[in-house]
């Protein structure tokens, strides 16, 4: 599909165009308006353009998770100096690296205390999920202690990473991804969450108790979130979704 007229865009002005957004010449943009060919032309470079970013923008690239846990240093080595090989030549992934570690440097303060408990309307509790290892079953199995942990709540997976802190304290990362693929991209989006100390603030019956939480922080729009300095004992975490709050219960850190 060609066109002989010689003020006609050339393929590379078109490809510029349909790619990057550059504007074609003047003369070569009034006759884009007026030649059907050239239209055509513009559409088929567009229409590529679109069918290539569909199947190939960052197919290479390591997924959100995988981003996330090596900012943590929570990857095995050979897994981590593959990820960093890759970001050195990604600008796109670079960029998801700097924003995470930037996340994950923030202080979080303790929560004010004009927040009110009563915002826990309707509470979902989070099942453990405990995947199958190749070991040797024992009773009192020690396996229910590894890290990461794995929980499932109506539409929503929520796994926890433990990590120690550059001066030596607990840090805990949770990233929370939503099973139905028609959910909301921005469902996660900057949620508050909340840790507290056993009971936590729902007791046995159901009700609300006057329990405060020991840290708040609030997560990114990918739907990650940290704690830090995390204490060892017995804990309760709520996060507070949109519509609901999830609840993990008998959460230990040792």
């Amino acid at each position: 599909m060609d066109c002989l007229n010689s003020i006609a865009p050339t393929d590379e002005e078109l490809i510029s165009l349909a790619l990057d957004g550059e504007a074609l010449p003047e003369e070569a943009n009034t006759h884009l308006q007026q030649c059907e060919t050239c239209k055509q032309r513009l559409a088929s470079y567009k229409q590529v353009n679109a069918y290539l970013l569909s199947h190939l923008y960052r197919s290479q690239c390591p997924s959100g998770e995988q981003l996330s846990l090596y900012c943590a240093d929570l990857l095995p080595a050979d897994e981590r100096m593959s990820i960093a090989s890759h970001v050195k030549d990604c600008p796109l992934c670079a960029t998801e690296v700097e924003q995470s570690r930037s996340f994950l440097r923030m202080d979080f303060e303790l929560p004010a205390s004009s927040f009110s408990l009563r915002a826990l309307l309707h509470p979902i509790f989070a099942t453990r999920v405990i995947s199958a290892q190749p070991q040797f079953a024992v009773r009192g199995d020690a396996s229910a202690a590894a890290w990461p942990r794995k929980y499932k709540a109506e539409s929503v997976d929520l796994t926890l990473h433990l990590s120690l802190t550059s001066s030596g304290e607990h840090m805990l990362l949770g990233i929370m991804t939503g099973i139905d693929p028609t959910e909301s991209f921005f469902f996660f989006d900057c949620v508050t969450s909340d840790i507290y100390t056993a009971p936590g603030p729902l007791v046995a019956n159901g009700d609300k108790s006057a329990a405060s939480p020991l840290l708040r922080t609030q997560g990114d729009d990918l739907g990650h979130f940290v704690f830090k300095p995390v204490p060892t004992g017995q804990f309760v975490i709520v996060v507070y979704l949109p519509d609901r709050e999830l609840v993990i219960e008998d959460l230990s850190i040792e």
